[in-house]
């Protein structure tokens, strides 16, 4: 698939911003309706106890608060406490603006947090948040941009104001500018609030051309990036982009990365496919076998380019049809398997076999083609033929499944980059029939370590690994130790006897801190069953590695779920990790907190920002998931 990453024009990038932001972008139709987002939460939220949300003399009590808060930590609680009140924290609003202008970065993203949650009433704060929109921090400008559009997205009325409508207006050219930040946090609650905005495209697009215009390339690009990372909201604004053939093209390559949730543009992908300039039709087959088989509707638009003498087409459109599933192309495809272009009719005859999983003969035509393919010269012909065998893998037979699996694991030390990566990925979609071929080159010391990293990737599937996984925690060799810790995690609660090996590394303070890391939070994945080891993890918990500390509070919290002395030890401390530079740490950090539930009601702000504005989707959901929890706890 063609990726954001590849080069484009200005004039081009210009055309799909503009048009895909700003033409037919969607107004919000029920008064008083409230925005989604962090900063624009829920008016009704409950105030976290001892507050007192909706009444004038609570939030005066907080606003003196607020005003002999000592530090930044204190001045941050305080204006949560407000934020949740909501609109009725109106009263506390000149304190909120005050705030904006705090030394601290963490006060003032709060503070424009908080103001966002009082929504339209704190439309006199717009004028100062639109300045915080050229601050240093990323963080405080992508919750001033939120809040800007939380606060126009609240905004029911019927009619605005001329007054009202003039300061709305005065934050499109700011946050078009912040389009092109360098900070794709900023960009992406940039979008989103100019779509809450609902300006015309008359009157936005011309501010946006002139943001990028001038723009370096990378940048733009960049913008391009985060119009794809924001999904399905971003897609009623490319579907539109489609209409304009200046930016089409690369609306397609947005709509392509968004994947399975741009269903809504299929009907326009399927006329792009149909006709126009070539690298426009084959991106648009190439989307529509990105959205997969919500796009079984354009089976038939599909089929015409393969029926076609298009031959820069024809394989893409064979490969849609296969992801789309449709039986309406069968006749076709058995053209194109019986053809003289033998890459297209093993394309063709894997589509057949993706569309008849259960015929038999079908996939293995599908597998001899590709099985061809993947002894290949041709790295490309190797890695396609791979990609196609593992697409193929829950219709094959057990024997077939055991013989691809020792294929692939050949393929772990191909040369080239990319047949290795697929090599790994089929052996993780074949599931437990590769852990046998997995386990005999567990020790070998080309493979090892990516043979452990499969292994972790397939989760409780590489139990009968286990006893392989605990001998490698006890290897000379420090990264395959931690590896193998961070494998036997991945089993989870299944690999309760790796727990003494697990806790001799803990306990082991010669051994890197990376290792210990690995073994303490398998620990914490097993849970419960590893409740010997909790003790060594109590004592961690007063470690002056912050990093340590935190996974070793966690940890002994999966194993004690109900102590309340770790919930209160965990809540600061996984608070602070959900901004660590792990991924997985922050994951688990959110999952962690939404397990505690209501107690954990002060890690709702940054949780909420995490739901925003972490680069990892996994991250996001689990943090959106968290605040649902802990709201409903």
């Amino acid at each position: 698939m063609i990726r954001l990453t590849e080069a484009c024009t200005k004039a081009a990038a210009v055309a799909v911003v503009t048009t895909t932001l700003f033409v037919g972008c969607a107004k919000p139709t029920t008064p008083g309706a409230k925005a989604t987002s962090p900063a624009a939460a829920p008016k009704a939220a409950v105030a976290p106890e001892g507050t007192a949300s909706g009444k004038d003399g609570g939030i005066a009590v907080l606003i003196e608060k607020l005003k002999a808060a000592d530090g930044g930590t204190d001045r941050v609680v305080v204006i949560d406490e407000i934020g949740a009140a909501g609109q009725n924290a109106q009263p506390a609003l000149d304190a909120l603006v005050a705030a904006l202008a705090d030394a601290e970065p963490n006060v003032r993203w709060h503070a424009a947090r908080a103001i966002g949650l009082i929504g339209e009433d704190a439309i006199t704060a717009v004028p100062a948040i639109v300045t915080l929109l050229d601050d240093a921090d990323p963080v405080v400008v992508a919750q001033a941009a939120a809040a800007l559009g939380a606060i126009r997205h609240d905004d029911g009325r019927a009619v605005i104001p001329a007054k009202d409508a003039e300061v709305y207006a005065a934050t499109l050219e700011p946050l078009a500018k912040t389009l092109v930040h360098a900070d794709p946090r900023a960009r992406r609650a940039a979008i989103r609030a100019l779509g809450r905005l609902s300006p015309s495209s008359e009157v936005l697009a011309p501010i946006v051309a002139k943001q990028l215009a001038d723009a370096d390339h990378a940048v733009v690009l960049a913008a391009m990036h985060s119009l794809a990372d924001i999904g399905a909201p971003a897609v009623p604004f490319l579907v539109e982009a489609l209409k304009n053939p200046s930016s089409r093209y690369w609306a397609e390559v947005a709509l392509a990365e968004i994947g399975p949730a741009a269903a809504a543009a299929v009907e326009p992908l399927a006329a792009s496919a149909a006709e126009g300039e070539i690298p426009e039709r084959l991106q648009a087959i190439l989307c529509l076998a990105a959205i997969g088989e919500p796009a079984a509707s354009a089976a038939s638009a599909v089929t015409s380019v393969l029926d076609s003498n298009e031959e820069s087409l024809r394989l893409a459109a064979a490969f849609a049809l296969g992801r789309m599933r449709s039986p309406a192309a069968d006749a076709s495809l058995k053209k194109s398997v019986a053809g003289n272009d033998p890459f297209v009719a093993a394309v063709a005859a894997w589509a057949l076999a993706r569309i008849h999983p259960d015929d038999k003969a079908l996939v293995a035509d599908a597998v001899s083609r590709l099985r061809k393919q993947v002894a290949s010269d041709d790295p490309e012909a190797r890695a396609a033929g791979v990609a196609g065998l593992t697409e193929l893998a829950e219709s094959l037979d057990d024997a077939t499944r055991t013989e691809l699996a020792d294929a692939f694991l050949s393929l772990l030390s191909d040369p080239h980059r990319k047949v290795e990566q697929r090599a790994g990925a089929g052996l993780i979609r074949l599931g437990a029939s590769g852990v046998p071929a997995l386990r005999a080159k567990i020790t070998d010391p080309a493979l090892r370590l990516k043979v452990i990293e499969v292994l972790g990737a397939l989760g409780t599937s590489a139990k009968p690994a286990l006893a392989d996984l605990i001998a490698a925690v006890g290897d000379a060799d420090e990264e395959v130790r931690g590896d193998a810790a961070v494998a036997i995690a991945a089993i989870g609660a299944e690999a309760a006897e790796a727990v003494p090996s697990l806790q001799k590394v803990v306990t082991d303070a010669s051994l890197p801190a990376g290792v210990r890391y690995a073994a303490v939070y398998a620990l914490g994945r097993i849970g419960p069953s590893a409740s010997a080891a909790e003790p060594a993890l109590r004592e961690l918990v007063g470690s002056d590695d912050e990093l340590m500390a935190t996974v070793a509070v966690w940890a002994a919290l999966k194993i004690k779920p109900d102590d309340q002395e770790l919930r209160e030890l965990a809540v600061p401390r996984l608070r602070r990790a959900l901004r660590g530079d792990r991924e997985m740490v922050r994951l688990e950090a959110a999952v962690a907190l939404g397990d505690i539930g209501a107690p954990a009601a002060s890690a709702v702000p940054i949780l909420e920002l995490v739901a925003e504005d972490d680069p990892m989707v996994a991250v996001r959901a689990a943090a959106a998931a968290a605040v649902a929890k802990i709201k409903g706890s």
